[in-house]
């Protein structure tokens, strides 16, 4: 309970208990009056009637004091009238039931009002001839007594309401620093440090919001430090100090890993400038002009590019190398424009000895690093031998993906959707101190019609073409759900890649908050994990994706983490559950020094905000033990175990 409701309650059971002791003080206040009235009222009558009745009495004439009495009896005020001679033998009796009140019935059980009788004696002279005895009747002295009781509680609740209004607006007032109080503290706990701006005037209430925003800013300057830490070793080891861009090093990680994940794109397009007659620039202006315009180019390449650009390096002293994926002709086409027109503005500046060859080449994820590179250095040398100075676009050679036609993918991944012919694979996640399982990762496979087994890298360039990823990944979440989670129990934990046009994809996130919501008990042993690639792109639809994923009860990690130079500051935004470390940077850290160190930062990073790390391609003893030094938590890969096959649809 909130302490909003908390003081709302404890300020209504306070005007409750007001309440009842007004009301109990008023019905005794008021039951007091009207038995004091009640008493007076009928002693006034039986002193009113002792005068009438003397006469009937000394007449003898039963009719005429009957008559008198009745006349005042008939009013209905009075419950009892009786006369009685002088030794005490009752003579004329009059008398009304109780059952007149206009009152709940309990209302008489609880108060019982004393009615006294008023007696007065009736007498000739000396001669005394009896007593009349009167009592008045209660009915309206219970009505007065409820009418009193309901406007006494009308008026309280009247102003318990108007109180309960003002309160509930201070309330809003004096606590609106304790709500972002709150709030801050949730954010903290999920690993983002932010500071409440609006100091409140209550001192204690200052006290904590000042203490709060120090203790926020004290972990982020940490944070901001051991961000600027990893990214100078990451620098040191990947980027490239005249241009600014990836070395050759950091290019080749990157591009390698863009062709050997899964899924990451359907085309893409590299482009490749070497500078000719830049050794002799060099000796004519010096070296600090070629690096100079070196990094004018390398800007130009950067702007131009920036809204396609996934990987962008000098791959060699005078070659720069930009990649940018799922870009269409036309666009490719302006940036192609753009680009020339941007790069001959570059070069008049500086010197007409100098030139820049481009090979621009478009290649689709089942080609290879080197015949890429070596289409590119065609196209390249074309272009220099052409003269013209214009860059062209070169197509490489269909793939056996394009062979088989996108028409006849496309109708055999909806088959597989239609007839659920998907094989799942699971590789172990093991805690590498205590050789303890974590959790599982599922990997999907594909069964064409004869029962091959088609690998992910054959189909998924098409289904991201064709916008099948969605219910493929529904497909496979609902086999992992279904029929692993649910139906083998060797399984506890399961890890399963989302991607990005999945997480796009408005059906498919409700689709999957719904399932996820339906069943919270297998919900809470799932994890879904997001490459660092697909994070990047979009830093939008990831932040609501995982939002909604943690309100299901969804872990969240981040793959293949590592190589993007923006992804410590993506991590700092959305903190992930776990993250799991690039396999090409964990197998370069046993050679390389300036990837280790750029290792180590990043894993200070990630305990200063108490992350886990999970590295991948782990696959010997010898990388187990550095491992086990950097005080990475936990590792996957051939040496834990191949991933094995768990679940075939049909079997």
């Amino acid at each position: 309970m909130t302490l909003r409701r908390q003081l709302l309650l404890a300020i209504s059971i306070i005007f409750f208990a007001v309440f009842i002791g007004l009301q109990m003080l008023s019905v005794l206040t008021t039951r007091d009056y009207l038995q004091q009235q009640l008493a007076s009222h009928a002693q006034d009558a039986a002193t009113a009637l002792s005068r009438p009745l003397e006469e009937a009495l000394v007449k003898n004439d039963q009719t005429l004091a009957n008559i008198q009495i009745s006349t005042l009896f008939d009013r209905g005020y009075y419950k009892k009238i009786v006369v009685l001679d002088p030794a005490g033998k009752v003579v004329i009796s009059k008398e009304l039931s109780n059952n007149r009140e206009k009152v709940p019935s309990w209302l008489p059980v609880m108060i019982d009002l004393q009615t006294p009788p008023g007696e007065a004696f009736i007498s000739s002279g000396w001669r005394q001839l009896g007593k009349v005895i009167v009592i008045s009747h209660p009915a309206y002295a219970y009505e007065y007594l409820w009418r009193s009781m309901k406007d006494m509680a009308m008026w309280m609740l009247v102003i318990y309401l108007v109180i309960w209004g003002l309160t509930v607006f201070l309330l809003r007032i004096v606590l609106s620093p304790l709500e972002k109080i709150e709030e801050v503290a949730i954010a903290i706990q999920g690993k983002r440090f932010q500071r409440i701006d609006v100091l409140p005037q209550t001192r204690e209430l200052k006290r904590v919001v000042v203490a709060m925003n120090h203790m926020s800013d004290r972990i982020s300057s940490l944070l901001d430090e051991e961000i600027g830490r990893a990214e100078n070793f990451r620098r040191e080891a990947f980027s490239d100090k005249v241009s600014g861009l990836e070395n050759r090093h950091g290019f080749d990680l990157r591009f390698n890993h863009l062709l050997a994940e899964d899924g990451l794109f359907d085309t893409a397009v590299i482009f490749v400038l070497e500078f000719d007659g830049l050794k002799d620039y060099n000796n004519q202006y010096g070296y600090q002009q070629g690096d100079a315009l070196l990094a004018d180019v390398a800007t130009v390449v950067r702007e131009v590019a920036s809204k396609y650009t996934n990987i962008l390096g000098r791959i060699g002293g005078s070659s720069i190398a930009a990649v940018c994926i799922d870009i269409d002709e036309k666009a490719m086409g302006l940036l192609i424009d753009s680009l020339q027109y941007r790069l001959n503005q570059v070069l008049l500046r500086a010197s007409r000895q100098v030139r820049v060859a481009v090979g621009a080449v478009v290649f689709g994820p089942a080609h290879t690093r080197a015949d890429i590179l070596a289409c590119a250095d065609l196209a390249i040398e074309t272009m220099r031998q052409s003269g013209t100075g214009q860059i062209s676009l070169t197509h490489m050679e269909e793939s056996e993906i394009n062979i088989a036609g996108s028409h006849g993918w496309r109708t055999l991944i909806r088959n597989a959707l239609a007839e659920n012919r998907w094989v799942l694979f699971a590789q172990p996640v093991m805690r590498l101190q205590l050789r303890q399982l974590v959790h599982h990762e599922v990997f999907s496979r594909l069964l064409d019609i004869q029962g091959n087994l088609v690998p992910a890298n054959k189909f998924l360039p098409m289904a991201l073409r064709h916008q099948l990823m969605p219910e493929i990944d529904q497909a496979v979440i609902t086999l992992i759900m279904d029929g692993i989670l649910k139906t083998q129990p060797v399984y506890k934990n399961i890890a399963v890649n989302i991607s990005l046009q999945s997480m796009e994809s408005q059906d498919f996130c409700d689709w999957l908050l719904a399932r996820l919501k339906f069943s919270p008990e297998l919900a809470a042993r799932l994890s879904v994990e997001i490459s660092e690639f697909g994070c990047a792109k979009d830093h939008a639809v990831t932040r609501k994706f995982v939002t909604a994923l943690r309100e299901a009860g969804v872990r969240f990690g981040v793959d293949h983490f590592g190589l993007d130079p923006h992804a410590l500051n993506f991590i700092r935004e959305v903190p992930p559950d776990y993250i799991k470390l690039d396999g090409g940077l964990i197998q370069e850290i046993a050679t390389n020094d300036s990837s280790h160190a750029h290792l180590r930062a990043i894993v200070k990073f990630a305990q200063s905000l108490g992350i886990p790390l999970i590295a991948q391609n782990v696959e010997s003893e010898t990388t187990l033990q550095l491992l086990l030094a950097d005080q990475i938590d936990c590792g996957q890969g051939f040496y834990f175990g191949a991933p094995e096959k768990i679940l075939t649809s049909g079997e």
